[in-house]
């Protein structure tokens, strides 16, 4: 009995230790950002080969916006089905570690512009403009500035966050845009 006993505890203060190590994920550099060299913008783009005509692809791309937000009617600003175009507008929600190192804060919420352009066998996306919701817009591009007086280490683990938020929403869109599978029920 005191072996399961201790087995237990120990199990406990393993987990422990692995949830609080897991907690503080704390940056000390820049994450790789896609700049847009035009307009100076992180901008994530690709266009990604899709079996598919124009309307099937926009279709997917339709069904995959009504699915991954919860009130697409007020994500979705333009839908143009003769175009192949879908322009949504969401947010990101950033946390920071709170001083106990334990627990995170809200840190607020950055928005985005994804647009999905659907051409045959093809379709393209591009989230751009992202910006800290705040009274007024503040770019995140701000945030690469480490000599700005306002500057502060904490923005290292923001932009990781937004990053690592936009490369899941990226590939949770190119898994929406594939085919159905059809399953055939051969009895």
């Amino acid at each position: 009995m005191d072996s399961v006993k201790t087995i237990l505890v120990v199990g406990v203060f393993v987990f422990l230790a692995v949830t609080v190590w897991g907690q503080k994920t704390v940056h000390n550099s820049l994450p790789d950002m896609p700049i847009d060299e035009h307009t100076q913008l992180v901008t994530y783009k690709e266009v990604v080969q899709q079996k598919g005509s124009q309307d099937e692809l926009y279709e997917r791309a339709l069904k995959w916006v009504n699915k991954r937000y919860s009130n697409p009617v007020a994500v979705i600003q333009k839908k143009d089905a003769v175009e192949g175009v879908i322009i949504c507008v969401s947010n990101i929600s950033i946390k920071t570690l709170s001083g106990d190192g334990k627990t995170f804060t809200g840190a607020g919420m950055v928005s985005y512009t994804l647009t999905i352009e659907t051409k045959e066998e093809r379709y393209r996306y591009i989230i751009t403009d992202l910006y800290k919701k705040e009274s007024s817009r503040f770019p995140i591009e701000k945030w690469f500035d480490t000599t700005k007086p306002e500057w502060s280490s904490v923005r290292y683990d923001h932009l990781h966050q937004i990053d690592e938020a936009v490369k899941k929403l990226i590939d949770n869109l190119k898994e929406g845009m594939q085919p159905e599978k059809i399953i055939i029920d051969e009895w």
